[in-house]
């Protein structure tokens, strides 16, 4: 999430993408866990480097069991102590592809830098960016060589980004809304027939060691709709998410790639031919009826920090241009008529913003003489 010591409504928003019944209570203890977190990592550098590896053991531990996580795609993601899912591959002496975008690139190489350093780790790190062109010929030379490929699934970005994914990606339904996911990892793992090992880490619940949790591994061709394996793979995530919210901590992804930010929404309460003729219509309410027509605030309403109107019935933002919260409560609260409004904000208020609200299909105008 965002500021660690305080609840944005932003941060409820995204939040309510997951759960749409969750509260602010809800985000306080996402973020307090996230900065417990953050209190364990600290502590398992600091074993680390006065020379106490048991942390790692259970890792190294998988991969002697499971010999198979060395060749094919080890699907992961931002869950727990995501930062170790390299460890044992490196600490096995196997040369390592990483598939990641670049900004997650800029965060995480330090640390696994210094990881392998600290634990004089035998194996190496092929960072491919999946902003890169050359990015699928790599993966390709991997899978041929049978190394390892790691990739964090809900990282959702390419070449282009979050917004990439905004305009390009396909729908995924979560319980509050729908989000655009990238296909490209699917595409990949059906025209390969990689072998695909699902494994999410969690931290213990004192903190003091890491827990690896796996899945079958699955396997797709090229006869397989990559749509249809994206939506196998977000299945995964959000069943992981589920069991452990508090450990995720890649829930911006939720905000930045949701739908209704997507290029062109449908949404469009008032056609762009029809608006001359309702402003009229409202300029008329104003002039001939202002005693008897009321402004109705139709939608869940709220104005944001930032300057921001966020109509929360539609998932649609906009300026807020002056408009504050006061302003919807008295709309909300009281229904009041043209010429309340007009006592209470004044005559260029009603004309630019009641307008407005109407206009964004926020308000509507009721009783007599209202016919816009």
């Amino acid at each position: 999430m965002l500021a660690p010591a305080t609840v944005s409504p932003w941060d409820l928003w995204v939040l309510r993408g997951f759960d749409p019944q969750a509260t602010q209570d809800d985000v306080q203890r996402l973020l307090s866990a996230r900065r417990r977190q953050n209190d364990w990592e600290g502590d398992l550098f600091r074993r680390l480097l006065a020379g106490d590896t048991t942390p790692l053991r259970p890792g190294r531990r998988l991969l002697h069991e499971q010999p198979e996580l060395a060749t094919g795609l080890v699907l992961t993601m931002h869950m727990g102590p995501f930062q170790f899912v390299l460890e044992p591959f490196l600490a096995a002496g196997l040369n390592l592809h990483l598939l990641i975008n670049a900004d997650a690139a800029r965060r995480l190489r330090p640390v696994a830098t210094r990881l392998a350093a600290v634990l004089r780790h035998r194996g190496r790190i092929s960072w491919h960016h999946a902003d890169d062109p050359a990015c699928v010929r790599a993966l390709l030379r991997a899978r041929r060589a049978g190394e390892p490929i790691v990739a964090f699934a809900d990282g959702n970005q390419g070449r282009d980004g979050l917004a990439g994914t905004r305009r390009h990606g396909v729908p995924y339904a979560l319980p509050g809304r729908e989000i655009r996911v990238r296909t490209g990892l699917a595409r990949f793992v059906c025209r390969t027939g990689c072998p695909v090992h699902p494994v999410s880490l969690r931290w213990s619940d004192d903190g003091r060691s890491i827990r690896w949790c796996t899945q079958p591994t699955q396997q797709w061709a090229r006869c397989d709709d990559p749509v249809a394996v994206t939506h196998r793979l977000f299945d995964w995530i959000f069943s992981e998410v589920r069991q452990d919210p508090a450990q995720w901590s890649y829930w911006p992804m939720l905000g930045e790639a949701a739908d209704c930010f997507a290029p062109d929404p449908a949404h469009d309460p008032v056609p762009a031919s029809l608006q001359d003729d309702y402003r009229r219509a409202f300029t008329m309410a104003l002039t001939r009826a202002a005693d008897t027509a009321r402004v109705h605030l139709e939608v869940d309403a709220a104005v944001w920090p930032g300057d921001v109107l966020a109509d929360l019935s539609h998932d649609h933002f906009y300026p807020a241009a002056g408009l504050d919260q006061a302003d919807l409560d008295l709309l909300r609260d009281e229904a009041p008529t043209l010429a309340r409004l007009q006592q209470l904000r004044g005559h260029e208020w009603v004309a630019e913003h009641a307008l407005r609200l109407c206009l964004l299909g926020l308000a509507r105008l009721s009783g007599r003489g209202a016919r816009a």
